[in-house]
């Protein structure tokens, strides 16, 4: 019999031939294959092999299909990304999931830190919050817009920083086409797109590219020395780019372990020095403790960004919707708050918004549709959340930003 993969829809199975790859001889039994199989395209467990109708494989087009929808491009990224990450409908850190469980000191590919407890400890938080329907009032389309550091954007929507197309993508594209498909798509659909800095590439690449986009972008640096740190910030200025980002938790990167860049914590007078080093605005991301908010807004910082670097640094600890209602009350809006932590749709977004953040962030879904199909797919993406997002507001009697506050959450 012919089985299918039924989550990436690309494997083929056919018990009469089995398969050398994995190890299966001809013969073999879709119920004997051994419960550690799991899918060589997407990495889904036994259970998603279903029989084909008519016992035969389906006939697949050499032409590619004329509509590409996003369902089109998270399967071009699940393909790409084979064996780090399944492209799932629920991005949660699932412990079945490809990239789930203790690499041993492997890459951790898409996966978190550990265990991926903090992985799932966002999803978990952020799920534990129910939005509150309410219908009862005359019909306004919602006002969305939003300025942020002087820039109008669309909608209270980013990008987070994201980077290591090699350690934890599949080296699928070029690193900087990668940015390019981040900050291009982002700026296509209307809001402003950011970068990262990975170990596998120069540790300029990402503020460059924002450079070649005109400086409309913000890169984020890891917490190099602060020399290092220093010149990248004298390079983003001469660049002209909206802001500067400096990633805090990545002093927690496993990938920077084993290259000849380092990574530092960084105390209060090293953030002074850089915010006072330059004249453009500055970021400080990783931020899940209101003491450290505090420190952040000290600085002279232009916004706080609050995130545990997607749970990809330290396990065990809290998800960013835990923490984001104090720290947002600490800062009492001093500087405007950013915040990520398994934002997967505009549903997500105006529960982020309701506990505290001026501006909710995408990471790993923006990611698998850049891998797919560049710029265009990013773009897509941002609609879809964006579409999502105003039936949200409209369903719970929003009308403006001002007024997506506690009220419209109930916690379970």
């Amino acid at each position: 019999m012919i089985y299918m993969c039924m989550n990436c829809k690309v494997f083929v199975y056919d018990e009469e031939r089995g398969d050398t790859k994995l190890n299966l001889a001809p013969g073999t039994r879709v119920g004997d294959i051994p419960d550690s199989y799991r899918c060589p395209v997407c990495g889904a467990i036994k259970c998603c092999l279903h029989q084909l109708d008519g016992g035969s494989a389906p006939q697949r087009e050499d032409q590619e299909p004329a509509l590409k929808d996003l369902n089109y491009y998270r399967a071009r990224g699940r393909e790409k990304l084979a064996g780090l990450c399944g492209v799932y409908p629920v991005c949660n850190g699932d412990p079945e999931h490809t990239c789930a469980g203790q690499k041993y000191g492997a890459p951790i590919g898409m996966g978190g830190a550990g265990q991926g407890k903090n992985f799932e400890a966002n999803y978990k938080a952020l799920a534990e919050y129910r939005l509150k329907m309410k219908m009862v009032k005359p019909h306004r389309q919602p006002e969305m817009s939003i300025s942020f550091l002087g820039w109008d954007i669309k909608a209270p929507v980013m990008g987070a920083p994201l980077s290591g197309v090699k350690h934890s993508m599949n080296d699928a594209m070029a690193e900087e086409d990668f940015y390019w498909g981040l900050l291009k798509g982002a700026e296509e659909f209307g809001t402003i797109g950011t970068v990262g800095t990975t170990s596998s590439a120069p540790k300029d690449l990402g503020v460059t590219t924002v450079g070649k986009n005109n400086g409309y972008g913000i890169p984020f640096f890891k917490p190099m020395s602060q020399k290092q740190l220093l010149e990248l910030f004298q390079l983003a200025e001469k660049l002209d780019v909206i802001a500067i980002g400096v990633d805090l938790g990545g002093a927690g990167s496993t990938y920077w372990d084993h290259s000849d860049k380092s990574v530092y914590r960084k105390g209060e007078d090293d953030l002074k020095e850089l915010v006072d080093s330059t004249d453009k605005p500055v970021i400080f991301k990783d931020i899940m403790s209101t003491e450290d908010a505090v420190k952040v807004v000290d600085s002279g910082a232009s916004a706080c960004y609050v995130s545990n670097h997607g749970g990809r640094v330290l396990d065990y600890g809290l998800g960013v919707a835990e923490v984001l209602p104090d720290i947002a009350e600490e800062i009492n809006g001093k500087v405007p708050v950013l915040a990520d932590g398994t934002v997967r749709t505009g549903f997500d977004v105006l529960k982020v918004l309701a506990l505290g953040a001026d501006i909710a962030l995408i990471g790993r879904p923006l990611l698998q549709v850049c891998v797919g199909g560049g710029a265009e797919a990013v773009k897509m993406y941002f609609d879809y959340v964006l579409a999502d997002f105003t039936r949200a507001m409209i369903l719970t009697g929003c009308d403006t930003l001002r007024e997506v506050d506690m009220d419209i959450l109930d916690k379970i």
